[in-house]
């Protein structure tokens, strides 16, 4: 059953709004774009694994938690998707990367081949996952909760994934591997009954905190005075609604009551919370 469900990222809202409101040749705006289009990446293949992992419904009681962030003495630490079985719990990393990448083991390394033959290594995300297994182990110790920690690392269908042998001692597959792969794993002993499967994701989602990087002009050093105001058409992504005969009003013909609620969101995202 899934308990939380995934939504946008806060960050990744704010950079689509930006991107709106930030001129074409303002010194931030490739940064900016960038930065957008990686996290929507991210957030791509995200929503693929969601619709993958809807096709996993094994025999026995399970809770699924998208994005999750938790914090320990002061740290918070974010999850991709979090998977909660009555023997263990798994931590699924979601990865979605435009270049192929090639995975090498002992010691183990990720390298990122450009189109032009280029290779450069990146950080690994083994390392990301075990430091979240960390994490999470002290979060549950310190709620007396003692149960197998796993970390699955997956990889969207469309990107091209290379392991040399011998391979690294996570499992890594591709998003729409991972119902078959779960379904086939052996029932270990139970430790979480169904009752203390719901207690423990109830905690999760009470434990969780959105992360808020607002506002996001002062987080990419931009000067609030640089992002256009106005309101923004949202048929033709104008800015320059003009409001008469109790409406909104646009240049393209669109009309509507409600346009600034937009504005008002994108005021609190960019500029200041109040």
């Amino acid at each position: 059953m899934i308990y939380k469900k995934r939504k946008m990222p806060n960050e990744l809202k704010a950079l689509i709004s930006l991107d709106k409101r930030l001129p074409h040749d303002h010194e931030k705006k490739t940064t900016v774009q960038k930065n957008l289009l990686i996290y929507q990446a991210g957030y791509n293949g995200e929503l693929e694994f969601d619709d993958q992992i809807a096709n996993f419904k094994p025999n026995y009681s399970f809770a699924i938690l998208h994005d999750l962030y938790l914090q320990h003495e002061g740290t918070y630490f974010q999850i991709d998707s979090l998977l909660i079985t009555p023997s263990s719990i798994t931590i699924i990393e979601v990865k979605n990367f435009k270049d192929k990448t090639v995975i090498k083991a002992n010691p183990t390394q990720f390298i990122r081949v450009f189109r032009n033959g280029d290779r450069k290594p990146i950080p690994s995300p083994i390392m990301e996952v075990n430091r979240k297994i960390q994490f999470l182990s002290k979060w549950l110790d310190k709620r007396s909760i003692k149960i197998p920690i796993e970390g699955i690392l997956t990889f969207s269908d469309t990107n091209e994934i290379a392991i040399e042998h011998p391979s690294p001692e996570m499992e890594i597959l591709l998003t729409s591997a991972i119902p078959a792969y779960l379904s086939s794993q052996p029932e270990a002993q139970q430790v979480l009954d169904k009752k203390a499967i719901q207690t423990l994701a109830n905690t999760f989602i009470a434990s969780h905190k959105d992360y808020n990087p607002f506002p996001i002009a002062d987080l990419y050093g931009i000067n609030p005075s640089d992002i256009k105001p106005g309101v923004l058409c949202p048929s033709c992504n104008e800015i320059g609604m003009r409001w008469g005969r109790e409406k909104w009003n646009c240049l393209c013909g669109h009309t509507g009551k409600t346009e600034h609620y937009q504005t008002i969101e994108d005021w609190f995202m960019l500029i200041k919370p109040k």
